[in-house]
């Protein structure tokens, strides 16, 4: 089930990807429609659109389109704000290809993320405007959780709570905007709606835990950037966090997670480090734990193909390796 937990909405999941494409076209612009579509075409594991349809269908939803056009909104605004923090991060690789502005300049992905950002409040207000407070909240979350997150880099002062409040904000929030607005759309009771808010947070913060853990262990051909990169931006990760309390090996990784000029020397070194000490296994414990809490989330709704979809996608949030 891990590995097929999106088989019952894959015809929905490709009307998001036509959808996408057909909304972030601009004809009098080809070079930003092509921009756009280049952000769109590099992949994703479109889990916010997944969430927005199977908890739609999870409340007795039977229009599939509806939810699907929803989903494609949340997907395009998310889209928008990766343009944005690679440029913030001066990152140069995103899902195994050139990010937008190393692609093309820094000005024109600015501009086209930008773009998308209206293009996919557009969708979302001219199909389901009363869920626009979840987005809208969702959107100013995620940006206070990116400020957070540059007040903290390269700081070894840096706590779990502060993480915690950082992915929440930039990942879980989103995950549970989209969850909230299937379910709102299908017109489910106060109790379901926060019931699947709750699931689709709780998956977001161990998502978003196992995307930081792949970071010191994944293989870069699967994760799509190179392994070591959020210790060369100096991002204040959860293994970081939790090696630096190592008593042995602590010390030498604060040293070296505080400089700023890191080298990719450096960078080696520190994984090196991680990797010696317990901080690996105890994300991959703390990834469990929310999704254990998730799943119990779901204990309010009947047995039903979706709701062994939304577990099968709770199992694979923390056996992927990608």
């Amino acid at each position: 089930m891990v590995n097929s937990w999106h088989d019952c909405i894959k015809d929905e999941l490709q009307y998001v990807e036509d959808l996408m494409m057909e909304n972030l076209a601009y004809r009098e612009n080809p070079e930003l429609t092509e921009m756009c579509q280049y952000v769109i075409s590099s992949g994703g594991k479109r889990l916010r659109p997944a969430l927005c349809i199977m908890s739609y269908n999870l409340n007795g939803g039977t229009e599939p389109k509806v939810p699907a056009r929803v989903g494609a909104a949340f997907e395009i605004i998310h889209s928008a704000s990766l343009v944005h923090d690679d440029i913030n991060d001066q990152g140069e690789i995103r899902r195994g290809r050139k990010t937008l502005h190393k692609e093309y300049s820094v000005s024109k992905a600015i501009i086209a993320g930008d773009y998308m950002f209206a293009m996919g409040f557009r969708l979302l207000s001219g199909n389901a405007p009363e869920i626009v407070d979840y987005i809208v909240e969702a959107s100013a979350c995620m940006g206070a959780g990116e400020f957070v997150q540059k007040d903290y880099e390269h700081a070894s002062s840096v706590r779990m709570e502060d993480y915690i409040r950082i992915i929440t904000g930039k990942t879980a929030k989103l995950f549970e905007a989209a969850a909230k607005s299937g379910a709102a759309i299908a017109g489910a009771a106060f109790d379901r709606i926060e019931a699947i808010g709750d699931y689709a947070c709780e998956i977001g913060l161990a998502f978003q835990i196992v995307d930081d853990t792949l970071d010191v262990t994944g293989d870069s051909h699967n994760t799509g950037k190179a392994v070591g990169t959020d210790l060369l931006e100096g991002k204040p990760t959860l293994p970081v966090i939790y090696a630096m309390e190592d008593p042995e090996h602590g010390p030498s990784i604060r040293r070296l997670f505080e400089k700023v000029d890191v080298s990719m020397d450096d960078v080696r070194e520190a994984l090196r480090l991680i990797r010696m000490t317990d901080a690996v296994p105890r994300c991959h414990a703390l990834a469990k734990e929310y999704v254990a809490r998730a799943k119990a989330s779901l204990d309010i709704f009947p047995d039903s193909v979706h709701k062994t979809a939304l577990i099968g996608l709770a199992d694979y949030i923390v056996s992927r390796d990608r």
